[in-house]
Order: C-alpha cells, then sequence, then structure tokens
C-alpha cells in the first residue's frame, strides 16, 4: 500500500511539473510546415522572420503569380530581403530585393518594394503578420498607371493583394 501511495505521489509530482512546464513555455516560432518563423521580440533587437511560399494567391482575382519566394527580415538591419525563382524566356532567373522595413512591431512588419519610388506603373508593399503567419504583397497602381504605357503593360490600374502559399 505504502508503495502504491509513493507511486501515485511521483507520478503526480511528474504530471504537474509537465503541465506547468507547458503553461509557461515559448510558443514554437514556426508553424508546422515551417515556411513561416518569427524569431523574437528579443530585447537586443536580435529578431528575424524567415518565411517562404511556391506562389503568389490573389483571392479576389483567382489569379496567380507562380515563382518560389523567400523572405528574410532582420530588425537590426530595418531590412527584408526577398528571393524568387523567375520564370523568363524559357530560363529560370533568381532575382533578388532589397525592401526597406516602414513599421516593425512585435506583431506586423511592413516593407516597401525595392522599386517602390521609381516604377512608374505599380508599387508593391509587403505585410508580414505574426499573428496568423501570413505574407501579402499589396500591388497598387503607381503614379503613371493610367498612362497608355502602363496601361498595355499591366492593364487597367487595380489595387491586388497576393497572399504567400505553397
Amino acid at each position: 500500500m505504502r508503495n502504491c501511495l509513493a507511486l501515485f505521489l511521483v507520478c503526480f509530482a511528474l504530471t504537474s511539473a509537465q503541465t506547468g512546464a507547458q503553461q509557461n513555455a515559448v510558443p514554437d516560432p514556426c508553424d508546422n510546415a515551417m515556411t513561416f518563423c518569427w524569431y523574437g521580440t528579443y530585447k537586443d533587437g536580435s529578431d528575424e522572420v524567415k518565411a517562404w511560399g511556391k506562389r503568389w494567391f490573389a483571392k479576389e482575382q483567382d489569379k496567380t503569380l507562380d515563382f518560389d519566394t523567400a523572405l528574410r527580415c532582420v530588425r537590426r538591419m530595418n531590412i527584408c530581403i526577398k528571393a524568387e525563382n523567375v520564370t523568363f524566356s524559357g530560363g529560370t532567373i533568381l532575382r533578388i530585393e532589397m525592401l526597406p522595413v516602414t513599421s516593425w512591431t512585435s506583431e506586423q512588419i511592413r516593407a516597401e518594394g525595392e522599386t517602390a519610388k521609381q516604377e512608374p506603373c505599380d508599387h508593391e508593399s509587403y505585410l508580414i503578420n505574426r499573428v496568423d503567419r501570413t505574407v501579402l504583397m499589396i500591388s497598387s497602381p503607381g503614379p503613371q498607371a493610367d498612362k497608355q504605357n502602363c496601361k498595355a503593360f499591366l492593364g487597367v490600374p487595380k489595387t491586388i493583394v497576393y497572399r504567400l502559399t505553397q
């Protein structure tokens, strides 16, 4: 009887300790598929976010942009680096952009496309969300989007929101 009671107390103590550890555990920085990881918030500002996907999907337009994309944002540098494999004229091109971060909170990062200030036809900005672990690309009309040369290339000017997906 004494051994049973001792065994019960040991099991109870282990279960209680394990439950307490689970309550105090830091949430996993990565999603199950390891396609979105948010490391931080750290006091020293060494926060980083990494995300990748195979296509950008615009739900409203039922449109996709099929190219592998990887993003890495580094808070200390106030920048996100975007790398994409783009198929063009039968070949694959690796395109790398430095995206200046305009806002970084514990829940979201906002970044501007590298050529946002120079691109006359369209403007790309990015929203990286920690809560729902998403990366959005917002493509909006640039200052000359209604000019004929832009319309011939991009069509009627409109804002399209794309989500990075697998």
